[in-house]
């Protein structure tokens, strides 16, 4: 058989209904796959909602200054009472983790603690002068972070590269809790500051599992169909060609 006759033979009209059915099988598989996927991310992004929604506590009711940051603390909203640290305490944080902008930290004296948590205010495109501190007893809410490491002393500018609390204590005159906080509510931060939204909290990957698994359930049938698609095409131009070529038979 020549290649044009081959060719004719993937075309004849009993093929062309095959094709048809295999190509829109093949697209409701692929459809009904990314739309489950969809469902899945919709379900993971609800979660992320509702754990942002959780009642925050105060930071005392679930931590205290002289214990170690754990994971069930990372990115827990709580609410802090006390006052900030002169402003000269202040310092900026320009590093790799900081998203290419430079966050303004603060010391924040967490009352009954006897110790300062770390707070970020805001951010600026890169450091700058310090600017002044609210006065008086304030009420933060923040999003606890654990401490993180490779920070750098503070230079001249006080700027450092990282939120690192072991370093600080050194750089501080003041008993540091061991992790920090970005303010997400409480008060405004200094002019000219963008706000630093905090981390998603976790969310586990099972959230919506069965959406997930539906949705690779609809691309195997689709993978199903395309090989029947195949198998039964090739079988009948097979077919087909034996009949127009008896001597291969």
């Amino acid at each position: 058989m020549s290649r044009a006759a081959a060719l004719r033979a993937w075309f004849t009209p009993g093929l062309l209904g095959l094709h048809l059915l295999g190509v829109v099988a093949l697209a409701v598989c692929l459809v009904g796959g990314f739309w489950q996927l969809g469902v899945y991310e919709a379900r993971q992004g609800d979660a992320v909602d509702d754990a942002r929604q959780v009642e925050s506590a105060s930071i005392t009711d679930v931590w205290s200054a002289g214990q170690p940051f754990t994971t069930d603390l990372q990115n827990l909203t709580v609410t802090v009472d006390g006052t900030f640290g002169p402003a000269d305490q202040q310092l900026w944080v320009d590093g790799p983790g900081t998203d290419g902008r430079a966050w303004l930290v603060a010391p924040f004296q967490v009352d009954g603690s006897g110790a300062s948590l770390l707070v970020v205010r805001g951010s600026a495109s890169s450091p700058r002068s310090l600017p002044a501190v609210p006065e008086g007893q304030q009420s933060l809410e923040v999003a606890l972070q654990p401490s993180t490491g490779g920070g750098t002393p503070l230079d001249g500018d006080r700027t450092t590269t990282a939120v690192t609390v072991a370093s600080l204590i050194n750089e501080l005159p003041v008993r540091l809790w061991s992790g920090y906080g970005i303010v997400t509510a409480g008060v405004d931060g200094p002019d000219g500051l963008a706000a630093v939204d905090p981390p998603d909290p976790d969310v586990s990957w099972t959230v919506g599992l069965k959406n997930l698994a539906y949705a690779f359930q609809w691309w195997v049938f689709g993978a199903f169909a395309l090989f029947m698609w195949w198998r039964m095409a090739t079988e009948q131009v097979q077919d087909r060609r034996r009949s127009d070529d008896p001597v291969a038979v």
